[in-house]
């Protein structure tokens, strides 16, 4: 079974929440200011995001600033529209029509930090992509965002070191052994104001009726006449020692003789397992995870794996996300 996060109803809950929170934010008010927006949206990440937002769009107006007739580049010009811009961010006054876009716009990005970080912070690289932050820009970044700031500084740590592209974003979190954050109490302010349901922003992709029966015909996983037990056991068991998948975990050094799964993870594959896997419950993850560092042999691993997860239907067997967890299993006792 994979998971992959529904943008549009992502959307949707971001602007239905907007609507809500918008009506209290200006019920006795034609504007916002800085102050109001921090001190009034009770989640501190949105109103963050919200100012940062503010503060980019703000730049980018600024940077548009050119004419024939004056020199907007001299350094006495720049100085000074630098302590224009101080005096002018101790002022914000956005009108309700300007400030629902950005209001939105934050509780969205506010959403992805919490559900899908990884993929947050590869879209956070992909706005530098030409051009790492200058100081100023990581001073904002540091400053505005807060959950998983961990993984925050870690990007950062590779911007420094000079990584780009996709190098940078394995670099920023190979070595990194702190997960996300749990994603429930993050949610919990959501619903105060607006219930969200959490499946509703993943995508279970699956296929048709017709392919599945296939498949399982051609994995032969269960079969009523035949000992289930050894059908089970001898399929997974033959299918992922005879495949051998490349993992992330070979790509970024760890060696063989590591014996712990826990120690093998590396922030991206924690992220996928706990949502691909596990539904987004990192409690669940956890606990599995340590028990199947406990099992001593990997034929106990396989047939717990076979018996509560593939039987079920709960993980596809042919899903890259299983065949790269058993990868890593066999990689434990390799």
């Amino acid at each position: 079974m994979e998971n992959k996060l529904n943008q549009p109803a992502l959307e949707q809950y971001a602007n239905k929440y907007a609507d809500l929170l918008i009506e209290k934010l200006f019920s006795n008010k034609k504007s916002i200011s800085g102050k109001q927006i921090m001190d009034e949206i009770s989640i501190n990440q949105v109103g963050l995001f919200a100012l940062f937002n503010v503060f980019k769009l703000w730049k980018q107006e600024m940077k548009h600033l050119k004419s024939p007739y004056f020199n907007y580049e001299s350094d006495e010009v720049v100085e000074k529209l630098e302590d224009l811009m101080n005096v002018l961010s101790k002022h914000i006054s956005i009108s309700r029509e300007d400030f629902f876009p950005i209001l939105v716009m934050s509780i969205e990005n506010t959403l992805l930090i919490i559900v899908s970080p990884l993929n947050y912070y590869r879209n956070l690289a992909e706005e530098y992509i030409d051009l790492p932050p200058n100081k100023d820009e990581v001073k904002d970044l540091q400053r505005f965002i807060k959950i998983n700031s961990h993984m925050r500084d870690a990007l950062l740590s590779a911007w420094a070191s000079n990584y780009n592209g996709e190098e940078l974003f394995n670099k920023a979190f190979e070595g990194l052994n702190e997960p996300p954050s749990d994603v429930a109490p993050l949610l919990a302010p959501f619903n105060e104001l607006l219930e969200l349901d959490i499946a509703s922003i993943w995508i279970e992709e699956e296929e048709d009726q017709a392919g599945e029966l296939e498949a399982a015909n051609e994995a032969d996983f269960i079969d009523e006449e035949t000992d289930l037990e050894e059908v089970e056991f001898s399929t997974i068991h033959t299918q992922f020692s005879e495949e051998k998948t490349e993992i992330l975990a070979d790509s970024l050094g760890f060696e063989s003789s590591q014996s712990s799964l826990k120690l093998m993870l590396t922030i991206n594959q924690k992220f996928m397992f706990v949502n691909d896997l596990f539904d987004g419950n990192n409690e669940d993850f956890n606990k599995v995870i340590d028990f199947l560092d406990s099992c001593e042999t990997k034929d106990v691993i396989l047939k717990f794996i076979n018996s509560n997860y593939i039987q079920r239907g709960n993980w596809k067997a042919e899903a890259p996300q299983v065949k790269e967890f058993l990868a890593l299993i066999d990689k434990k006792f390799n």
